[in-house]
């Protein structure tokens, strides 16, 4: 298991060209003034790329500079970062021993890592001691020494590493009495673990780190064994203390309510206190939204929602949570929804899901031009598939109903590109093509595959049959009319009454 996660570029570029394979270690050449003025820009410019996020340009300019000096420390460091993230360590480990190599004293840290990562101990070690003796004073080298032989589960000489730290830096750190007392826990000293941080608050009463610190060690003392009394204690000490961070107590909470033996009724009394400590913070705003609808009470939640939409308007998510919540609250109006997505539109307008809602909204008031402009914006902005499919479905049906038909099939076309066994779009495509005069054996076609998987549908079943009748093919279109009647229960469309007495006079 590796322990250590030393930066990498999160990368993945494909098409790559120009692989480098590491070569023996060599003397590194003079470069001239012109080469070394070359490599100094394409650095810069791979640097400065990097930061931009363009890490192909990055990579490209890399490739420039390793071309020109093959051992430059910088180069090798920065294109074994590259590597590891495209190829995996193996790739990468030559050229970051490579950048070692060239300059110990700046990449020790990414070689002793890399090294003990793929498996090499002994060099990492080796590496280790090495830096040790030439910078005895190193925390960054006894810091990562003890690390690693904390992983490796030699907690005696990881110990021994915190005492030189402590040692070098006069009086411990609460850095370094975190690790020793993390180091002591590891091994199963969790008395003389606990003891470190009660040494340490005795000379800093007042570090709230290392008191929160104290307090999770007994809460997991409590839980271990079952002690709800003491557990709720101390719990209730956290999410009072002025030393821990809401997010903290709000995770606290999350965690240890059930084996505390909180019911619904104190957890939402706790995040009631949380509120009161915190009535602007919007982290205990949305963990009352979250419990609330988790309980079952959505206008309590909404309550919740519209606070927090007080602080941030404008937050596209928080108000859909909202709108959901207002359709499942029985207190809510018809008029309050509305308002609500017009308000919603209004400051979102270029959001596809508010130019959804408002489409809808438009159409149930019959403004059926207002919702094809409001569908022309929200498919313009709309840029991901989940985002475009319901809009396209939307927009295509609605432009079939108006007449529209080649703007209709040109949606229905998009949907089926991005879903092709749509049923209901299959369906309205094939109704729109009979009906228009369009081509019925497409029509036919697209309708025979929604009967093939919703053979029980009887508006597919409907749409086949009258494709049918207009070809001509009435003893068939019968059949799949009367199936159409059966399935649709004892009160069916008018529609289907009439398309069935058609079909009958027509087959007669």
């Amino acid at each position: 298991m590796r322990i250590i996660r030393y930066i990498v570029l999160s990368v993945v570029l494909l098409g790559m060209s120009g692989t480098i394979q590491a070569k023996p270690k060599a003397k590194a050449r003079r470069l001239s003034d012109v080469e070394q003025m070359r490599l100094d820009y394409y650095l810069y410019a791979a640097l400065d790329a990097s930061d931009r996020k363009d890490h192909a340009q990055a990579y490209f300019m890399l490739e420039l500079c390793y071309k020109i000096d093959s051992l430059n420390p910088t180069v090798c460091s920065l294109m074994g970062a590259y590597y590891q993230s495209l190829y995996g360590l193996d790739k990468a480990y030559p050229l970051i021993r490579r950048a070692y190599e060239g300059s110990p004293h700046d990449y020790w840290y990414r070689y002793v890592v890399a090294s003990y990562d793929a498996g090499l101990r002994s060099t990492a070690f080796k590496t280790l001691k090495e830096m040790e003796k030439s910078e005895p004073k190193n925390m960054d080298i006894l810091d990562l020494h003890a690390h690693i032989l904390r992983h490796e589960r030699n907690y005696k000489e990881a110990l021994a590493i915190q005492d030189k730290i402590d040692k070098l830096t006069g009086e411990p750190t609460v850095y370094s009495v975190l690790t020793r007392y993390e180091i002591l826990c590891d091994q199963g000293s969790r008395r003389a673990a606990v003891q470190v941080l009660d040494n340490y608050l005795e000379r800093n009463p007042n570090d709230g780190r290392v008191r929160a610190m104290r307090t999770d060690h007994y809460l997991i003392d409590a839980y271990q064994t079952r002690d709800k009394v003491t557990g709720r204690k101390l719990l209730s000490e956290q999410l009072i203390s002025q030393d821990v961070p809401l997010s903290t107590k709000l995770k606290k909470l999350q965690q240890h309510h059930a084996w505390l033996g909180y019911d619904a009724d104190e957890q939402k009394r706790l995040l009631n206190e949380l509120r009161e400590q915190y009535p602007l913070e919007q982290e205990v705003y949305q963990a009352l939204l979250t419990f609330e609808k988790e309980h079952g009470d959505p206008h309590a939640a909404l309550e919740a929602g519209r606070t927090l939409l007080s602080m941030n308007p404008a937050n596209s998510e928080l108000r859909e949570q909202v709108v959901d919540l207002m359709r499942d609250d029985s207190t809510t109006t018809d008029e309050e929804y509305r308002q609500f997505i017009l308000e919603s539109y209004a400051l979102l307008p270029d959001d596809p899901k508010w130019g959804y809602f408002k489409a809808l909204l438009c159409y149930r008031e019959n403004k059926i031009d207002s919702m094809l402009i409001v569908l022309d914006r929200a498919i313009e902005h709309a840029e991901e598939p989940t985002e475009r499919l319901p809009l396209l479905i939307l927009y295509g049906d609605m432009l079939g109903q108006q007449g529209e038909y080649t703007r209709a099939f040109a949606a229905y076309d998009e949907v089926l590109k991005l879903q092709p066994d749509h049923l209901g779009t299959l369906n309205n495509y094939a109704w729109s093509l009979a009906i228009s005069g369009g081509d019925l054996k497409q029509a036919e076609k697209m309708s025979q595959r929604t009967i093939q998987k919703d053979g029980n549908n009887p508006t597919f079943l409907d749409t086949y049959a009258w494709i049918l009748h207009l070809q001509g093919q009435d003893t068939l279109a019968l059949f799949y009319i009367k199936k159409a009647l059966e399935y649709a229960g004892e009160t069916p469309d008018e529609t289907l009454h009439e398309h069935y007495r058609i079909i009958l006079e027509k087959q007669q």
